[in-house]
């Protein structure tokens, strides 16, 4: 594998980023997360990034980061985010804010996205406590496992993440950011 060396002495600093609003930041590395997450099931697939358990937890951890920040992103631009790595209240939020079906948009099962757990608080509430967590520990605060027998088969998951990653695209900057500066919506 060849290796690019950086050729100036600029700091890895973008003036141009820093002086975007928050919410707008959170698109960027909205986008870089899902792009790792990408670059890796891809590296993975031909060899160059181990295929094992702890490998599949990066890239559903890189992802999983990915669509929290896009959710945030897209909430910020409108008004505030909750306080929360609550994938399902962000994504219930974002539906809230964003209702009609141009902006509607389906995250991968295996991210844990559940329209119907408000419906069992109890439920919700012990599956969300580690639900951040378990793609980027082993374990639990008290020592419970996350590891888990399922099925990590790279090549779907590049499927799923290609597919996800260009309709975050598409909603960002077809349809969320035109409606934020008052042009027409492409639909």
């Amino acid at each position: 594998m060849k290796y690019e060396t950086k050729e100036d002495d600029d700091p890895s600093f973008s003036e141009e980023l820093s002086s975007l609003p928050e919410w707008d930041r959170s698109f960027w590395l909205s986008r870089a997360y899902i792009e790792a997450s990408r670059c890796l099931c891809t590296s993975m697939l031909s060899g160059d990034f181990t295929s094992q358990y702890s490998s599949s937890r990066v890239i559903l951890h890189l992802t999983r980061q990915g669509i929290e920040l896009f959710l945030k992103a897209a909430l910020g631009a409108i008004g505030s985010v909750p306080l929360t790595h609550d994938i399902d209240r962000l994504f219930s939020e974002y539906r809230l804010a964003y209702p009609a079906l141009i902006f509607a948009f389906k995250i991968p099962a295996r991210f844990g996205v559940n329209t119907t757990l408000h419906l069992f608080p109890e439920d919700h509430k012990s599956f969300h406590a580690t639900l951040d967590q378990r793609h980027r520990y082993p374990a639990d605060r008290i020592g419970n496992s996350f590891a888990t027998r399922e099925t990590f088969d790279p090549k779907e998951v590049l499927h799923e993440l290609e597919a996800l990653d260009k309709e975050l695209k598409v909603l960002e900057w077809a349809r969320i950011r035109p409606q934020l500066d008052g042009r027409p919506i492409i639909g």
